[in-house]
């Protein structure tokens, strides 16, 4: 299977978008992905659901809030994201797919890995394919050169 990452996707990606204050944007984004990374909890334990880690982006986003370091809109943005993640929730992982090997984006799907593979083995009869990216977010299409 071809692999075809534009880099790392989690929480980062929207927090990037449109963050005020004095902090820079890459500082927030790691700030947030070191407390409720996607794979695992900061302490390293596996996310006992998709819940918790949401609960974990609300958590922190409105500690941000009240520290004057998030904006209302992108606390919204940021907990949007983690809702539509695949992260605490082993049974899913993003999947780009693209149409054809020329695709510089492709469409990023949340499913199971087992129906990323499946889908691949049908569109590589054709020009396409499907690339299990792993664990993340499709807000902010990662399946984009």
């Amino acid at each position: 299977m071809n692999t075809r990452i534009a880099g790392g996707v989690v929480l980062s990606v929207v927090v990037l978008v449109g963050i005020g204050g004095a902090a820079s944007a890459a500082t927030m984004a790691a700030d947030i992905e070191g407390t409720c990374p996607c794979d695992t909890r900061a302490d390293g334990e596996a996310w006992t659901s998709h819940a918790a880690y949401v609960a974990c982006v609300v958590s922190e986003g409105r500690q941000r809030r009240r520290d004057g370091a998030m904006r209302p809109r992108e606390m919204r943005a940021a907990i949007r994201m983690a809702k539509h993640a695949t992260c605490g929730d082993l049974a899913l992982t993003m999947c780009c797919i693209y149409r054809n090997d020329n695709d510089d984006v492709g469409r990023c799907r949340t499913m199971s890995p087992e129906a990323c593979d499946a889908l691949d083995d049908r569109l590589s009869d054709g020009d396409g394919e499907a690339d299990d990216i792993g664990s993340g977010s499709c807000t902010g299409n990662p399946c984009a050169f």
